[in-house]
């Protein structure tokens, strides 16, 4: 009988790891990096790549693929992700041994050689990995994101890996209706909570973002590099955003891959729109230019650790008329979760005088949508959920009992599930 181990993501957020096991060989979904206070990678547990017949990246975000070269150093499994996956994941593999360097086991040679190897597929295609059957769906994370369907010893097992089921600017809401499938692996990142609608979080947004411009101050907009500053960018481009707009740092470059792939992406053209009209940052002239008119700035990261959204956010803080728009997840211990809940700068505790807000653009779904989707799925007798702080997982384990009489599962990192 099939089992699954989870080696990260269990009852925490991020550092992704599930292996699918059977006869002693095994596919592997997701090896991503988490961060400890210090910002050091951690990784997921330990797995021998020679016991592998494959590896499945569901999509670029670092707690996914962080740790995936670390898997190629001496081996070659077959290496399985969407085409727009493996090019925006070299970007971020690189950023992350620039960053992180000494502290990791590979470098950007091994990166190069485990993408050589790796076998780009589209959604909806099986790919057989030694006695496993994969298929990778579509499932409305950020463009090129996927879950797999792994088939096993007659067994059927679906890793949502992080997913949505609404509609966004960049992305259609998951296409998982219908799937048959015996155990479900689900993401359970904001199982005790539901997002305010999406329509009306991009209308307070915009509106915010007028208000400040048409005063003559300067809007920041910390975005993480991957998904949600293009995001920012098509929904100001689709308005008709008259102002102008800086975008800064690796939003550009992804936003670049994501035109290379249009397929991907829900409405390209809006994207090429808001690239040809929107102004890009080129050095240290262009980030004083950006500063000195009414405007928005979308830049990285998203949650003002650091890169080139910290500089802006000095400079901007101490005028009431500027405001600072967080559209990210702010991690405790970050810069921007401590503007959110002291209103300073962590490193001077210098009063930020600026207009502060938090929008909730979150591309992951919420407790009404994981119901959903398990309600649409087929032959489902158990929910294995991962990648949610415990209360949380909690919450949605007593809701899935409730309104689909199915078993579920909480596991801890290193703990073994029979499937």
């Amino acid at each position: 009988m099939p089992a699954v181990k989870v080696l990260g993501s269990g009852r925490e957020v991020g550092r992704a790891g599930i292996l699918v096991e059977s006869g002693g060989r095994g596919i592997l979904l997701d090896y991503g990096v988490s961060f400890d206070e210090m910002d050091r990678p951690l990784f997921p547990g330990h797995v021998r790549p020679r016991d592998l017949d494959g590896v499945v990246l569901t999509h670029s975000h670092l707690d996914h693929v962080g740790a995936a070269p670390a898997l190629f150093i001496s081996v070659s499994p077959k290496l399985l992700a969407t085409p727009l996956t493996l090019d925006v994941s070299r970007l971020m593999l690189y950023d992350l041994i620039k960053l992180n360097g000494p502290f990791l086991p590979f470098d950007e040679q091994t990166v190069d050689d485990m993408l050589s190897v790796a076998e780009a597929v589209g959604y909806g295609e099986e790919v057989e990995a030694g006695q496993f059957t994969v298929k990778l769906l579509y499932n409305g994370h950020i463009p090129g994101s996927a879950a797999a369907l792994v088939e096993v010893d007659g067994r059927r097992i679906l890793y949502t890996s992080d997913f949505n089921n609404i509609e966004t600017k960049l992305m259609e809401p998951a296409k998982l209706k219908g799937v048959k499938t015996d155990v479900v692996i689900a993401e359970s990142t904001y199982g005790d909570t539901n997002h305010p609608p999406r329509r009306e979080t991009e209308e307070r947004f915009y509106k915010a973002v007028r208000e400040v411009v048409e005063a003559g101050g300067s809007v920041l907009v910390p975005a993480f590099s991957v998904s949600r500053g293009q995001e920012i960018m098509a929904l100001l481009a689709e308005k008709g955003f008259e102002y102008p707009v800086w975008y800064d740092g690796m939003v550009r470059q992804v936003a670049d891959l994501y035109a290379a792939h249009p397929s991907y992406v829900k409405d390209a053209d809006l994207l090429r729109k808001a690239l040809s009209e929107y102004r890009m940052v080129n050095g240290w002239s262009d980030r004083k230019k950006a500063l000195k008119e009414p405007g928005v700035i979308i830049a990285s990261s998203g949650t003002l650790k650091g890169g080139p959204s910290l500089y802006y956010f000095k400079r901007m803080a101490s005028d009431p008329k500027n405001a600072v728009f967080l559209v990210s997840f702010q991690p405790p211990g970050t810069q921007g979760r401590t503007l959110l809940e002291e209103g300073v700068i962590q490193e001077s505790q210098q009063p930020v005088k600026a207009r502060v807000e938090w929008f909730d653009f979150s591309s992951h779904t919420d407790q009404s949508g994981v119901l959903e989707v398990l309600k649409g799925l087929n032959g489902v007798e158990k929910v294995i959920l991962v990648h949610g702080e415990y209360d949380a997982q909690l919450a949605l384990a007593d809701r899935i009992k409730e309104e689909l009489d199915v078993e579920v599962e909480i596991p801890e990192n290193g703990a073994t599930v029979e499937v």
